[in-house]
């Protein structure tokens, strides 16, 4: 079974304040490609995060956005300097005393003063933090999983149907391929007749007639694709987990080259017809497999 590298998932743990909110998409890549987007409060997840999608996923470019409840500042705490504070009032006071001032030293101006509140960021605990994230990450990965499966299933039937076609040409050919061979031998027996104004040497012609088949055969070439074609279907229909968009790459290579030789062989206007259709056929699937996994 195959499984597309498009793919769109999304999953939340709730509503209440520090809560998470996983939403992931991919698209075709050569390889993986990871890219993760998260709060700065939970920056340090990122590596963990990055491996737990690694290890589900073969192919694809995958961006992950993780939200936590809509905060996205460091937690801090905040406390009193008191020491700070005390010498801060022993100032005033002093000032107000020397210089005679007037005006009373009160809570919003102590308060106001550099340092007196300070803040401090509260070191989370990581692990605690991936308990929470893990499951819901997964239930992410779980969607976004489904659905390139979904879209696997699609092309895999679209790509059935393009073998079906490229089966039923090189039927066609290799049903044309003696009556071309024939064909040619009745033109040459006619041409070499004017040519010499007698009846040409039937050994003679025998072997011209061989020589002209051995170089138009196309018998191995067919067998080839065949087999490509059946190695094709053995791929997509396999229960593997294991990615095969590379392999069925290497597999339409394989019979583009075959089909190749034949059309270098070719002396007939409907297998040169029959082969252009095929490689239009492994064009498009190749297109196809471009988004497989």
């Amino acid at each position: 079974m195959i499984k597309s590298m498009t793919g769109y998932g999304r999953a939340e743990s709730g509503e209440t304040e520090g809560d998470f909110a996983v939403e992931m998409r991919s698209v075709n890549n050569r390889y993986l490609d990871v890219q993760v987007k998260l709060p700065r409060s939970i920056a340090a997840l990122e590596s963990r995060v990055r491996k737990a999608v690694q290890d589900r996923f073969s192919r694809g470019r995958v961006d992950v956005f993780i939200n936590r409840g809509g905060r996205d500042t460091v937690p801090f705490s905040l406390f009193v300097n008191h020491r700070l504070a005390g010498q801060y009032l022993d100032i005033l006071r002093d000032l107000r005393e020397r210089f005679d001032l007037h005006g009373d030293i009160d809570l919003t101006l102590l308060t106001g003063l550099p340092d007196v509140i300070v803040r401090e960021d509260v070191s989370e605990d990581l692990d605690q933090l991936w308990v929470q994230l893990r499951p819901v990450l997964g239930q992410a990965m779980d969607g976004m999983a489904s659905m390139r499966s979904t879209e696997g299933a699609a092309l895999g039937g679209d790509i059935t149907g393009r073998l079906q076609s490229i089966e039923k040409l090189s039927g066609s050919i290799s049903a044309r391929a003696p009556v071309v061979v024939e064909a040619a031998r009745g033109r040459m027996h006619e041409a070499l007749q004017r040519m010499l104004k007698e009846p040409p040497d039937p050994m003679r012609l025998a072997q011209e007639i061989a020589i002209l088949a051995e170089r138009t055969d196309v018998t191995e070439e067919l067998t080839r694709l065949g087999i490509h074609l059946g190695q094709f279907r053995a791929m997509m229909a396999g229960m593997t987990t294991e990615p095969i968009g590379r392999k069925l790459d290497f597999l339409l290579q394989e019979m583009g080259r075959e089909v190749n030789t034949i059309a270098s062989k070719a002396l007939d206007a409907d297998i040169s017809l029959h082969v252009v259709n095929i490689k239009a056929e492994l064009e498009k699937i190749r297109e196809q497999v471009q988004n497989v996994e």
